[in-house]
């Protein structure tokens, strides 16, 4: 597809195919990558499938009109991403249509892989969040929900499975449901996660607003502190949709959190939507919360802490940064607290998120005294260089 090389499928959705892939334009030889260090520059393709004639309710005469216009909207997700500039949505490389043999234009794009797991999996795996770690994960996604409102746009899917967890940070994905408020009248999402107003018999401007996505990311906050769908509203949520709106006219059932996520979450799942805090409103709130010393806080806790810019998206064709060039590693005869770093050693660490990776170390962090350099070995096979303290080390040997 363009000028990547499809590697492995990865899933199948609604609107079509993912799959692995690498840039072509780079030597990705085995001289270059396994003996002269080079990087492999991956990414993810998803590509719309048409469906066939007879798989779709429409006469047979408007079936190429109709296709057309599918195509379309499948370029529209890639087209939104492209608008929006926040380190915690991927970011787009490439879009466009390819002909096939048969002679169909497929639609297709090509974006960031991201390496992790995600939080559908970790919460089913490990277990809840902890206060801290909610607050990290509600200031990631809420920073994204605040770059896609602010042009305009609503995600309208936000649970679970669409929030992906890297090493120090989350990232929200899937956005094929994205579209501008009330643009095509058509109401998409998952049950267990529609906000009460899009559980009526109308489908009007308000389904598609931004305080929709707020709803669903409180609905999603409480389920990573160990709640369950049945336990918030006291009800099925997959039941009666007018049964599930009357119980959300009374207050979620949210004891069994801390009292200050009760505060954050509270508010976000209001039954009338003008009552929610904006995104914008609530990272500020979650700012203010996030514990001394956490980088993405307001500094509030920690009297005069400035808050570092966040980090942009790659570009298309930018690399990870080599061990030899990163401009942040020291010498490994230099010492953390009296001993030599332990360059190549194997190690286990975990992050805010309460998420453990296995990486090796190359270095100790100029900048960070105290810190070590890790290059993760992730789950998808993405490479990325991380400092972390030496406390946040469960397994292996990071000092000789």
């Amino acid at each position: 597809m363009g000028n990547w090389d499809l590697t492995e499928p990865l899933g199948r959705g609604g609107q079509g195919t993912t799959w692995r892939a690498i840039w072509r334009r780079e030597d990705h030889s085995l001289t270059r990558v396994a003996v002269a260090g080079g990087q492999l520059n991956r990414g993810v393709i998803k590509l719309m499938l048409p469906p066939a004639p007879d798989q779709v309710p429409i006469p047979a005469a408007r079936f190429e009109t109709w296709l057309a216009n599918e195509a379309k909207a499948f370029l529209v997700e890639a087209k939104v991403l492209s608008q929006i500039d926040s380190p915690y949505i991927p970011g787009v490389f490439e879009a466009a249509a390819q002909q096939t043999l048969a002679g169909w234009d497929v639609p297709w794009f090509a974006t960031e892989l991201i390496s992790g797991r995600s939080l559908a999996e970790q919460v089913g795996t490990v277990g809840p969040m902890d206060q801290n770690q909610l607050l990290d994960l509600a200031h990631d996604i809420l920073s994204a929900l605040a770059a896609i409102h602010s042009v305009g746009l609503v995600h309208l899917d936000l649970k679970p499975d669409n929030v992906m967890l890297e090493p120090g940070r989350a990232r929200l994905i899937d956005f094929g449901l994205v579209t501008k408020a009330n643009q095509e009248g058509r109401l998409g999402g998952t049950p267990g996660f529609f906000a009460p107003e899009q559980l009526d018999e109308v489908i009007e401007e308000r389904d598609f607003a931004p305080a929709a996505d707020v709803f669903k990311l409180g609905v999603t906050l409480a389920i990573a502190g160990g709640l369950r769908l049945p336990d918030i509203w006291g009800t099925d949520p997959f039941g009666e949709d007018e049964t599930v709106r009357r119980a959300m006219r009374h207050d979620a059932r949210l004891s069994s959190l801390t009292p200050v996520l009760r505060e954050l979450i509270a508010p976000m799942l209001a039954f009338d939507p003008h009552k929610r805090p904006t995104a914008a409103v609530a990272l500020e709130r979650v700012r203010d919360l996030l514990p001394a010393g956490n980088s993405k806080g307001s500094g509030k806790q920690a009297a005069g802490a400035a808050r570092p810019a966040q980090p942009k998206p790659p570009q298309p064709a930018e690399r990870p940064a080599r061990a030899a060039d990163a401009g942040q590693l020291t010498p490994a005869a230099q010492s953390v607290g009296g001993a030599n770093v332990n360059v190549g050693a194997r190690i286990v660490v975990v992050d805010r998120l309460g998420l453990d990776w296995t990486g090796v170390v190359v270095g100790i962090d100029a900048k960070r005294p105290g810190n070590i350099l890790v290059k993760h070995e992730s789950t998808r096979g993405a490479e990325n260089l991380r400092s972390y303290p030496l406390n946040q080390v469960v397994r292996g040997t990071p000092l000789k």
